[in-house]
Parts: structure tokens; sequence; C-alpha cells
């Protein structure tokens, strides 16, 4: 799956930078500026200057003829989109990993203690934004779950949720990331994910999705005594449901 991503994120890139040739050929403007910012590049090279004023000049001319071409901003993005969902794996096979910690890999793992049960009316907590994140790390009280990150991987362990009986939700919104929610055998699942580009793998069936919404029952949903019932909007990101 991974490496079928990066061969399309390197399709999509070329075919980017044809066109962004083509521009450049079409607007004579625009290569002048641009081929004179190169030779002043160059002198600025060859007298060993890298500080100098034309060096420095020659950049700025460059940069600022690739900016004003559209298709430029349009592989910026791609990259930087490319780079937020792979870019551990791509570092890591370029055996860069140990040189670059991205912020949103990193792990946050939290745990909820066993609790009477209270009154919650009223009760806030805190989204975390940036980061992965763990719930249901020891048995816990059963609250329905409201999510909102914008970026990192998200577990979320049911095996020790004494889940009541009925239906129970699960909303996840989301940016970029992974999504994996552990679900105790007996638990009957339904799933609503929506997502630019990404992936649903429910029960080990793998559902790839662009620009979609899927929905998908368990096959005991209609008759299991304790249900769950999980909507999800992403962005980029794959979902997964694993039963124990």
């Amino acid at each position: 799956m991974r490496n079928k991503n990066f061969k399309l994120f390197l399709l999509l890139e070329a075919l980017l930078l044809l066109l962004t040739i083509f521009l450049l050929i079409k607007n004579w403007d625009l290569l002048f500026v641009l081929l004179a910012g190169a030779f002043l590049v160059k002198i600025g090279l060859h007298k060993n200057k890298k500080n100098s004023i034309l060096f420095w000049v020659g950049w700025f001319m460059i940069t600022f003829t690739l900016l004003s071409v559209f298709s430029v901003w349009f592989m910026i993005i791609l990259f930087l989109a490319y780079l937020i969902m792979n870019g551990d794996q791509l570092f890591s096979d370029l055996n860069l990993g140990s040189l670059v910690e991205f912020p949103w890999k990193k792990k946050h793992y939290v745990g909820v203690e066993v609790e009477e049960p209270e009154n919650h009316s009223g009760k806030r907590k805190k989204q975390k934004w940036i980061g992965n994140s763990t719930t249901g790390t020891s048995i816990f009280e059963w609250n329905d779950i409201n999510l909102s990150v914008f970026m990192g991987d998200t577990i979320i362990d049911l095996g020790n949720t004494l889940l009541p009986n009925g239906e129970n939700i699960i909303l996840v919104r989301k940016g970029f990331g992974q999504t994996r929610i552990i679900v105790p055998a007996g638990v009957g699942v339904s799933l609503q994910q929506s997502a630019i580009q990404g992936s649903v793998i429910f029960n080990h069936e793998y559902y790839p999705l662009s620009n979609e919404t899927f929905t998908i029952y368990s096959k005991d949903y209609a008759t299991a005594t304790r249900r769950v019932k999980i909507v999800s909007n992403t962005l980029f990101g794959d979902f997964e449901v694993i039963y124990l």
C-alpha cells in the first residue's frame, strides 16, 4: 500500500513538473527571469562568493519565477500532504529516520482509571490536535467518545471497556493520520467513514476510498446486545477496525 502511494506521488509530481515546464515555455517573460536568475547564481558560484549580492539576487529571481506558476504550488501542497501521511516511512527507507522526528508521530498514551458512575453533564475535556493517542489502557467506565485531531495516529482500545447494552457512539474528526479501533468479540459495529483519500480496513477486509463516504456493518450488528456506532470524517488517512 505504501509503495503504491509512493509511486502515485512520484507520478503526480512528474506530471506537475511537466506542466510547470510547459507553462514556463509558453510565458517568455517568466522564462527569461528564470534563466537570468540561474545565470546570476552561476556567476556568484564561479567567483566563490556564495554570499555575494548576485548569488542571492539570482536565487530570489528563480524563487519568484517558480512561485508565479500555479502548478508549483500544487507540487508543494502535494509534497507536504505526502510528508505528513508517509514521511516517517520515507525517511526510514532512506535510512534518515534517526535524523528526523515528526512532531505528529510522537507517541501519546492516555489511560482512564476506574471510577464510580457520575453525572457527566457539563464535563469538559481538552482535545489533543497533534500527535498519536491511545484510549483504553486500563478498565474504565464507558462514555461516548468525541475526538477532534488535526494530525497523528489514534488508537481506541475497547477491550477493557465496560460497554453498556444498546448503542454506543464514537465520533472522530481528523485531518491527517491513521485511526485504529480495537473491538471485543461479540460487539456489533457500524462504521461510516468519509475521506478525501484513504481506506477502510474492517475485520481484515480492505476498502479504498477516494472522496467517498463508506458505510459498513458487522454481520451480528442487528442482533448484538452491545453495539458501537462509529462516525468518522478524515481528510487523508486510513481507518481500521480490529476484533479481539
